[in-house]
């Protein structure tokens, strides 16, 4: 009985067999899926286009190949001519190798699509781009694997010169595939970073000059600083090789080791993962006009990047070891608060109003009160950045003391550890709020997001000077015994709850933690007002718009009203009912 009830209540008389409205839900899910893979992105094909028949690209190409080549040779033939082993010699070519195409990588690519946008606006094609009808995440994405694909065939074409390193031994496929990958890692966010800076500028020379400007220094650190890594982890695993791609070596023959998966494998993708999400929203946001929402891909990517972080944070509280776990996880715990800081700074720059071309209407009550609560503009950006801020030093605390629990339950410093996290995550809270709602407060009276960012930065950098000078001039031995107690005037400073943190860890003192109260009070206090200063200044930016969008209704129906008497009927009036208005030059301002 109930078996045939269940075949007459599905259609179709078969138990289980989906209704007609969720297979016309799926089956349009999968065509939409399938159109989008199989529409190819036009910017993608006219800039591989442009590219492959540019002479300028196909020469670089057999020249850096050749400089390569020649360059690996040497080195190769200079460490053969010596007592070296021949398996040693493979590795050292195997190092010149990768090096030099990192090196070719990290100056390359930013300079390389740091023109793809700046060109368009140069050729005077860049309106025709955004008039095509495509939206700014189909452009940016087009723009961006179009130089990455561009330099993977630089990559390819670099392939070959490795076989040296074969003809001495030492190495293995597989440590060439994981070099490559390697590379590939460093490739994308150097790409990303490009397309931002070409989204951002109107010059092409100067993007071109800033790109090589910021990633010369930045590659510098970055390679010297996988080599530190190298050096710190031949030991505990025991790896025979030197130089900056040291990591092949420990994929290859530790892959499945959760420690060198997880620091080796796992921790770069999260790293590149973020950065070149960051970096394609900004972009992003540079592409759009200033009349749209600007602020939700940072929104939906600061979730990721904060998830990812505590993620992290977990992890890495399993490996420090339960010697020093204390003050490990007090350092780890004020690193992550970094983060914090720098959503602050991101978020402090919406204009007053939401854009004068919102998106579609939400549908369902939550997504509703989500887009006029936290959703684009001044006042519900601040909420949403003081929520994250806040979750994010919650999750610190919570990752640090459950994670010193679980992870050293025989540990004797519990208390120190846990002291310290909540001391810094209080106090660094009160100063990232303070921060946030001041810089957002700036771009609102001042119109302009680089200034307010400038003068938010530089207030917070002074605040944590000038106590440091005027200690420094009334009594420089005071930060002599700087963990035990911190000098009177560094309590108003925003470094106060890292100091008290690091001090507690160090000394102990769990009751020392009440010290913290004074900068929450002074930043949480002066965060509270520039708060509402910028609650009552959206407000009043809100009214006279209103004001404004309703008295000029009131002239249009005038104009309706006196139409049949001012024009005959073959020829009526076209007004412009939908045409956003004209706005005074604070309100109407809507930039990110």
């Amino acid at each position: 009985m109930s078996a045939t009830s269940d075949a007459a209540a599905t259609p179709g008389g078969s138990p289980g067999a989906p209704t007609p409205e969720a297979a016309s839900r799926l089956s349009s899910g999968l065509r939409r899926l399938m159109e989008r893979l199989m529409d190819a992105n036009p910017i993608l094909l006219k800039e591989m286009l442009s590219i492959l028949r540019t002479k300028l690209f196909i020469r670089f190409l057999y020249l850096s190949t050749g400089v390569l080549a020649i360059s690996v040779l040497a080195g190769g033939a200079a460490m053969a001519a010596g007592s070296m082993p021949p398996a040693t010699v493979g590795q050292v070519v195997f190092q010149i190798f990768f090096t030099l195409a990192l090196v070719v990588i990290i100056l390359v690519a930013p300079a390389h699509a740091a023109t793809f946008i700046t060109s368009e606006r140069e050729g005077r094609t860049y309106e025709s781009l955004l008039l095509s009808g495509m939206d700014a995440w189909r452009i940016v994405r087009g723009k961006f694997l179009a130089s990455f694909a561009s330099l993977l065939l630089v990559l390819v074409a670099f392939a070959p010169v490795v076989g040296i390193a074969f003809l001495f031994g030492g190495i293995s496929p597989l440590h060439v595939a994981f070099g490559f990958m390697g590379l590939l890692f460093v490739l994308a966010p150097c790409v990303a970073f490009g397309i931002a800076l070409s989204a951002r500028l109107r010059s092409t020379r100067v993007a071109i000059l800033l790109a090589l400007m910021l990633s010369a220094p930045m590659g510098m650190f970055f390679i010297s600083s996988l080599v530190g890594l190298g050096e710190a982890a031949r030991g505990p695993w025991g790896l025979k090789m030197h130089g900056p791609f040291w990591f092949a070596e420990a994929l290859g023959e530790r892959f499945f080791e959760w420690d060198t998966f997880g620091l080796v494998f796992l921790l770069p993708v999260f790293v590149v993962s973020v950065s070149v999400w960051f970096f394609l929203a900004a972009a992003m946001a540079g592409v759009r006009p200033a009349a749209e929402d600007r602020s939700t891909p940072f929104k939906v990517w600061s979730l990721y990047a904060l998830m990812g972080t505590l993620i992290t944070l977990f992890a890495v509280m399993g490996i420090i070891g339960p010697g020093d776990f204390d003050e490990a996880s007090a350092a780890f715990g004020v690193a992550a608060g970094f983060l914090p800081l720098f959503f602050a700074s991101l978020f402090a720059n919406e204009p007053p109003l939401p854009p004068r071309i919102p998106p579609a209407r939400p549908r369902g009550p939550l997504r509703r009160l989500y887009a006029r609560t936290l959703g684009p503009g001044a006042a519900p950006t601040t909420r949403f950045a003081a929520l994250l801020i806040v979750a994010a030093h919650v999750g610190i605390a919570f990752v640090v003391i459950v994670g010193g629990h679980l992870f050293y339950p025989l540990a004797v410093h519990h208390g120190r550890a846990d002291a310290a996290i909540l001391a810094f995550s209080i106090g660094n809270t009160a100063v990232c709020l303070c921060l946030l709602s001041f810089g957002a407060l700036l771009r609102v009276v001042l119109r302009n997001g680089v200034a307010a960012r400038v003068l938010a930065v530089g207030a917070l950098f002074g605040a944590l000077l000038l106590p440091l000078l005027i200690t420094l001039v009334v009594d420089a031995r005071s930060f002599e015994h700087m963990d035990r107690s911190v000098p009177l005037l560094m309590h108003i400073s925003p470094m106060m709850p890292t100091f008290l943190a690091v001090g507690i860890a160090k000394q102990g003192g769990a009751g020392r933690v009440v010290e913290v109260l004074t900068p929450v009070i002074i930043y949480g206090l002066l965060g509270l007002l520039f708060w509402v200063l910028l609650e009552q200044r959206v407000r009043s930016i809100t009214l006279k718009v209103e004001a404004m969008r309703a008295h000029r209704d009131e002239l249009l129906e005038a104009r309706r009203a006196l139409r049949p008497s001012l024009a005959p009927p073959e020829a009526p009036v076209d007004l412009p009912e939908s045409a956003p208005p004209e706005a005074p030059a604070d309100p109407a301002e809507s930039g990110a």
